[in-house]
């Protein structure tokens, strides 16, 4: 009877998540913020070359399109109001939701895409992971994805309470373990500018809520250029080293000694695992593996495994044979997708043409012009009309507002005339 109960509460869960999810789209087709898709696409996008018109000119993988819509709806600040799309769906919608919606939507809002190390895998049901920045633990229960994990792994993703549990929302990234440096390396720098820029107040979590997208686009662009470098200007590529083990007890007590590995696995493990840390003088980044009869060493460029190879065969000499070294395209450690493409839509949904949008977005900016908006002081357009402050304001909502819906035509999406918009305000 227990379990049955159990049964029946995870199916209401389920169900709620559904209905819940399938509201928040619908909510972002509507003309308002579907308009943002194109502008919202090029900065997610991030790619200096890429422009936003090369939207309608290059058919959108799928894949794509589903990691670039999970960061639209819970971390992209919309232009007119600064809120992100969960936040304004739950601020316009939350009175019409069910309390058990009103908990999953307000966990939704919180929730952070981040790279996470897998710690524990159970194959078909869940995996531990840790947030590589943040140092937070999670059970995250996901079958599809736990079978293709191993521990030691980087993955992206966005982990989101349902529930009890914790799942993924959205795509999962799979990263091979010598990129976690790369990540952290970049991770820090960032972190420090956008202190600078934003106050050192701000936390990892608000950085990864603001800027965190930039990683992505930034791990992506490593493997998707074979010629991308290392900060000291060596070629980016995977550099494997392979012995065979002699004398493993004596060969595992000399690795522990070194000073500059970290081991990441647990010493009752038949497989060993260590990462190279910054310790001193080191520059070597990379992971080190080993079993009763062999170990690998896994660095991001030739010179870093010279390195690391002198390092271990002088600790452990006598007790490893040198088997071979080989290389690795990081395109082979990524999964590419063939699936089918997909472009964004030329018209919300329930919208048939031009002229009923038009009409739409009238109604919408009808009370637009009457509703407080934070980017404006918490005062409302009409308001801000008074002072000159607000006028300048204003002014620069605006201008943004009719750049995004003038790039919007040039791509045939939907857009508005912000001429009447101007007008009705009174503002030149």
């Amino acid at each position: 009877m227990t379990k049955s109960i159990v049964d029946l509460n995870e199916y209401k869960i389920d169900q709620t998540d559904k209905e819940l999810r399938k509201k928040l789209v619908d909510y972002s087709e509507r003309p308002e913020i579907h308009s943002q898709l194109g502008e919202a696409f090029y900065i997610w996008k991030n790619d200096p070359d890429f422009t936003s018109e090369d939207i309608d000119e290059e058919e959108i993988d799928e894949l794509i399109f589903e990691k670039f819509f999970d960061w639209f709806l819970y971390d992209f600040k919309l232009i007119d109001t600064e809120q992100r799309v969960a936040e304004r769906f739950y601020d316009q919608e939350g009175s019409g939701l069910s309390s058990s919606e009103k908990i999953l939507i307000k966990d939704w809002i919180r929730s952070i895409h981040s790279f996470f190390e897998v710690k524990e895998v159970v194959a078909g049901e869940k995996c531990l992971i840790k947030d590589v920045f943040t140092d937070e633990s999670l059970e995250v229960l996901d079958k599809s994805s736990s079978k293709q994990l191993k521990r030691s792994d980087i993955i992206a993703a966005r982990p989101i309470k349902i529930g009890n549990h914790y799942y993924f929302s959205g795509i999962v990234s799979l990263y091979p373990p010598a990129f976690r440096n790369l990540i952290t390396e970049f991770f820090d720098k960032e972190f420090a500018e956008y202190r600078k820029l934003y106050g050192a107040e701000k936390s990892k979590l608000n950085y990864l809520k603001d800027w965190g997208y930039q990683i992505g686009a930034y791990v992506e662009e490593t493997v998707n250029n074979p010629h991308f470098v290392t900060p000291e200007g060596h070629e980016f590529i995977i550099a494997i080293a392979d012995y065979s083990v002699e004398q493993y007890e004596k060969c595992i007590k000399k690795i522990e000694r070194i000073k500059s590995l970290k081991e990441v696995s647990e010493k009752s493990e038949e497989l060993r695992a260590f990462s190279w840390e910054k310790v001193g003088r080191n520059t070597i980044t990379g992971t080190l593996e080993i079993e009763r009869s062999k170990l690998r060493i896994e660095c991001y460029s030739i010179d870093m495994l010279a390195r690391a190879k002198s390092k271990i065969e002088k600790q452990c000499h006598g007790l490893i044979t040198h088997i071979s070294d080989t290389t690795k395209e990081l395109s082979t450690f990524i999964e590419k997708s063939k699936a089918e493409t997909k472009k964004t839509k030329k018209l919300p949904l329930g919208v048939r043409n031009q002229d009923e949008l038009e009409s739409e977005l009238d109604m919408h900016y009808e009370n637009w012009v009457k509703t407080p908006l934070e980017v404006l002081g918490s005062v409302s357009p009409k308001q801000a009309m008074k002072t000159k402050e607000g006028r300048v304001r204003l002014s620069v909502v605006i201008d943004e507002l009719e750049s995004i819906y003038e790039q919007a035509r040039q791509r045939g999406e939907p857009y508005y005339d912000v001429s009447k918009l101007r007008s009705k305000l009174k503002l030149s």
